[in-house]
């Protein structure tokens, strides 16, 4: 038996093992905000102490822990970090879930529960793909890191952020692997950016039979909002050689069938999502106070700076107008090179596995694989189908999950191995 087989073998061995994990993981909740979790954290390390693998817990916030595990051969040539996260979106109103969110039930083939998209599968799939090659490393010129992060659902600052700054010898590597959700037919070496603001309205405010004497904050702020749509049209210098590897006809297709119809044309233009609005008081009364916060994502070619330039212009046409942009967040849209081998090593994967090549295509949320780009590592994230994530009644299917740690798996070690 190869290496490749053996490894296969112990992913099948552990199927009944591996989808524990992802409903004890989905059992604990990891909402993020508030953000806690240590719970989550607790389990990954449990699991790496009884395969008597080290690890490091590297703690900036102390409720936001992350975990780094690195094991290598005797002349590594090649280093490979695999990263995941350990927090997730908040529950939202349960009223709306027909099922537990902190359940891990399995039912249609899914496992059920909030972060079971995004990530707990991906980050599972992670974990032993680095236990199962941790077996094996030994003999190859590689070297291979685990990080398993927070905070990434709120910007990174103290998960993937803080890593990638602070422990860059650690936990920087050669290329980047991450499960984040992406479709099992399409592979992204690049993602759109995510441009956040916290925008507020102030006015004098006062009795609702009494606009001639103050404006209404929230009636401004509405007006702002519509007005706010017109980044959208924003036009983006989009790198010829990504424009054209995005308009071929075969990644068109797996860009509409993995994501949904129309994201071919989302994932070349900017977006404009609300995503809380706060303000007034009675409905009586004018309101002197309304907030809003923005989400912007920005596609190749259109940097946060441009943006911000174009929102300030907007803003400008409205009295009472504060802006305010979390400077940790502030990272423009990445890419890596759609030809780096571990493209096609992924392909190779998947074509032995599932009988079809996943095209390189750009991403249309953000993951921690930005501040690896940012800093010069070549990143790409395969993980399972992005349906149903944030929203209730979240479900990843386990075939698919399956097919993660597979292929996860198998990727690793030939990249480690060619070193």
């Amino acid at each position: 038996m190869n290496a490749a087989e053996q490894l296969l073998t112990w992913v099948e061995q552990d199927r009944t093992r591996l989808i524990g994990v992802v409903q004890d993981f989905i059992r604990i909740d990891t909402s993020n905000p508030p953000g806690d979790t240590r719970q989550g954290a607790a389990l990954i390390a449990g699991i790496l102490d009884g395969e008597n693998l080290p690890y490091r817990v590297i703690a900036p916030h102390a409720e936001k822990p992350n975990i780094v595990a690195t094991t290598a051969g005797p002349a590594p040539v090649r280093h490979l970090v695999l990263n995941g996260h350990i927090d997730v979106f908040p529950i939202g109103d349960r009223a709306r879930w027909t099922v537990d969110p902190l359940g891990g039930a399995i039912d249609e083939g899914r496992i059920w529960g909030r972060g079971a998209v995004d990530m707990k599968a991906g980050t599972t799939a992670s974990l032993f793909a680095y236990i199962y090659l941790s077996r094996l490393v030994g003999g190859t010129p590689g070297r291979l890191t685990l990080t398993v992060v927070s905070d990434e659902e709120t910007g990174g600052k103290w998960g993937a952020d803080y890593l990638t700054e602070h422990h860059a010898a650690e936990t920087l590597g050669d290329c980047l692997l991450n499960a984040e959700p992406s479709s099992i037919h399409t592979i992204r070496f690049a993602e759109k950016a995510m441009f956040w603001l916290t925008i507020r309205v102030r006015t004098k405010g006062g009795h609702g039979a009494y606009p001639h004497l103050s404006g209404s904050a929230t009636r401004i702020a509405a007006e702002l909002i519509m007005a706010l749509a017109e980044v959208e049209q924003t036009q983006a210098q989009v790198p010829q050689a990504v424009a054209a590897l995005l308009a071929r006809p075969d990644v068109t297709a797996a860009i509409e069938r993995g994501l949904g119809p129309g994201a071919t044309a989302v994932m070349n233009r900017a977006t404009l999502n609300i995503g809380r609005i706060e303000g007034g008081v009675a409905v009586n009364m004018l309101p002197g106070d309304c907030s809003f916060t923005v989400d912007i994502r920005l596609p190749l070619g259109i940097t946060q700076a441009a943006m911000r330039a174009k929102v300030d212009a907007i803003a400008a046409r409205f009295p009472g107008v504060e802006i305010e942009a979390p400077a940790h967040a502030a990272v423009d849209p990445t890419f890596s090179d759609p030809a780096h081998p571990m493209v096609g090593i992924l392909q190779d994967s998947v074509q032995r596995l599932m009988g079809f090549r996943p095209p390189p295509i750009v991403s249309l949320g953000g993951a921690d694989a930005r501040f690896w780009r940012r800093r010069g590592v070549p990143s790409f994230v395969y993980g399972p189908s992005p349906a149903g994530m944030g929203g209730p009644d979240e479900g990843v299917l386990i075939d698919e999950f399956l097919h993660i740690v597979r292929t996860h798996t198998l990727s690793a070690w030939r990249y480690l191995s060619d070193g």
